[in-house]
């Protein structure tokens, strides 16, 4: 535990440090958008693919780099690095990781760029169904960050609720494996 707490405060002094010498942060923006998918699985069946093991079950670009533990397990606390279609290097932490209560949740931090909470919250829809709410709050850590931020409108929730909705039903319908 005393490792991810010293990774941890390594990712937030290396975000503090690119914001030394600017002008402060005036001028920087926060945004939150969220959208609802329906599962054809149960709580605790699809849950576990929101972690950051199983995402790669739907998400065949997916490939987080484990720091803490180093094998790269479902838990909280887990701390783990991957980089953006830009190719900005991020920083998550698995907050909360709660399968029986439908319940995944992650801090990720693009240095000197931005800073997102993602919160994911599962809940039974029928006997076979489930709804899954994704929630991303991102603020813009310099005025560079605003565009990403800015990206977070309806148009982005629509197109994330199309994906995620038929990459997990398919991954659901095939056993819980990505082609």
């Amino acid at each position: 535990m005393k490792i991810y707490f010293t990774i941890w405060a390594c990712g937030f002094a290396l975000v503090q440090a690119a914001l030394t010498g600017q002008a402060g942060t005036a001028g920087v923006e926060q945004r939150t958008q969220s959208f609802t998918i329906t599962l054809n699985g149960l709580v605790g069946d699809v849950t576990p693919l929101f972690g950051p093991v199983r995402e790669a079950e739907w998400a065949p670009d997916w490939s987080p780099r484990f720091i803490y533990p180093a094998q790269g397990v479902h838990h909280e606390g887990a701390v783990f690095t991957t980089t953006s279609g830009h190719g900005n290097a991020r920083l998550w932490l698995l907050t909360t990781y709660d399968v029986r209560n439908g319940r995944v949740e992650y801090v990720v931090m693009t240095p000197a760029f931005t800073a997102t909470e993602i919160k994911i919250r599962v809940v039974p829809d029928s006997e076979q169904y489930c709804k899954a709410t994704i929630t991303y709050r991102r603020s813009a850590l310099a005025p560079q960050g605003n565009e990403e931020v800015a990206k977070l409108g309806e148009h982005w929730a629509e197109e994330q609720r199309i994906h995620w909705e038929t990459a997990i039903n398919e991954a659901l319908a095939k056993g819980g494996t990505h082609d």
